[in-house]
C-alpha cells in the first residue's frame, strides 16, 4: 500500500476545496445528464492487488510533510471484509456514500466520489519502514488481528472524497491504486483531485516511546489537487498533508 507519489500524488484547505468543486461543477467542464450510481460500483472496484501489505488488498495510504508517519485507514473496507471471509473478527467496518457521474462534452465523464466510513481499522508505522512488516506506532494490520482476535484494533471515522475523469458515463469505475498509483490507468482516466479526513482512538505500541497499549489518537488530514501548474503551495499536488498521532489527554 503506498500514497500516491508527491510528483503526481495524496483535506485540510477549504479554499482549495472550493476551487476543486468549482472546476468539477462548472458549465465548461460538465453537461447536463448527471447519473447517480450505487456506492458499490466504487466499493467492489477497489482492492484487486495486494503488492503492499499481502494478503490484505491495497488500498491508498497517507503520509504527512515533511514525512514522519504513515497512516492506514480502511475507508472502503476492505481489510474488515478480509478478515470476514478468512474467519476472523468483524469490526463493524460501515461504508456509505455516493457516485455521481457528470458527463462531459468530449464524451467522458467526471465522477465524484464520496465515501463516509465507520470504524475503519487503522494502523500507522514510522516513515520509511515496511508497510507490512514495519514497527507499528499505533494500532494492528489486518494480519495481526486475524492471528490473534483478542487483540484491541484502533478504529476511526473517516471521509474521502475523488474526483476523476472516467472513459465514459456509466463506464466501469477503476481501481484506484491500480489505475492511478501503479499506472494502470485506461487511456482517458485522470485523477483530479482527493480529500481525506480522519479522527479515531486505539492502542499506541512501545515503538512511539510509551507503554505499549497506552490510549492513543490519531488524526489525518489530506488534500490533493491534480488539475493546479504545481507551483507554490501546491508544487507536490498536496497543499495539505497531515499525521498526528498524540497520547490521549495530552
Amino acid at each position: 500500500m503506498r500514497r500516491l507519489a508527491r510528483s503526481t500524488s495524496a483535506l485540510g484547505v477549504v479554499a482549495a476545496m472550493t476551487v476543486a468543486v468549482l472546476l468539477a461543477t462548472s458549465p465548461a467542464h460538465a453537461t447536463m445528464g448527471v447519473i447517480q450510481r450505487p456506492i458499490s460500483d466504487f466499493v467492489d472496484a477497489q482492492g484487486s492487488t495486494n503488492l503492499f501489505i499481502p494478503p490484505v488488498p491495497d488500498y491508498i495510504g497517507w503520509f504527512d510533510n515533511p514525512p514522519h508517519e504513515f497512516a492506514s485507514v480502511d475507508y472502503a473496507g476492505l481489510v474488515s471484509e478480509w478478515l470476514i471471509q478468512n474467519g476472523g473478527p468483524n469490526l463493524g467496518t460501515i461504508v456509505s456514500g455516493t457516485v455521481v457521474d457528470r458527463p462531459l462534452q468530449d464524451g467522458r465523464t467526471l465522477v465524484t466520489v464520496v465515501l463516509n466510513t465507520q470504524n475503519a481499522n487503522s494502523w500507522v508505522v514510522p516513515f520509511g519502514a515496511d508497510f507490512a512488516t514495519g514497527p507499528l506506532l499505533f494500532g494492528y494490520r489486518g494480519q495481526d488481528l486475524l492471528a490473534n482476535p483478542s487483540l484491541t484494533p484502533a478504529l476511526c471515522g473517516s471521509h474521502f472524497r475523488v474526483d476523476f475523469k472516467n472513459t465514459a458515463p456509466g463506464a466501469a469505475l477503476p481501481d484506484l491504486v491500480d489505475a492511478f498509483i501503479l499506472g494502470n490507468a485506461a487511456p482517458g482516466q485522470e485523477l483530479r483531485m482527493l480529500s481525506f479526513r480522519a479522527e479515531g482512538n486505539g492502542p499506541l505500541r512501545a515503538e512511539f516511546g510509551v507503554p505499549d497499549g497506552t490510549p492513543g489518537r490519531l488524526g489525518v488530514s489530506q488534500t490533493g489537487l491534480f488539475m493546479t501548474q504545481f507551483q507554490g503551495a501546491t508544487g507536490d499536488g498536496f497543499p495539505a498533508e497531515r499525521v498526528d498521532l498524540t497520547v490521549i489527554g495530552q
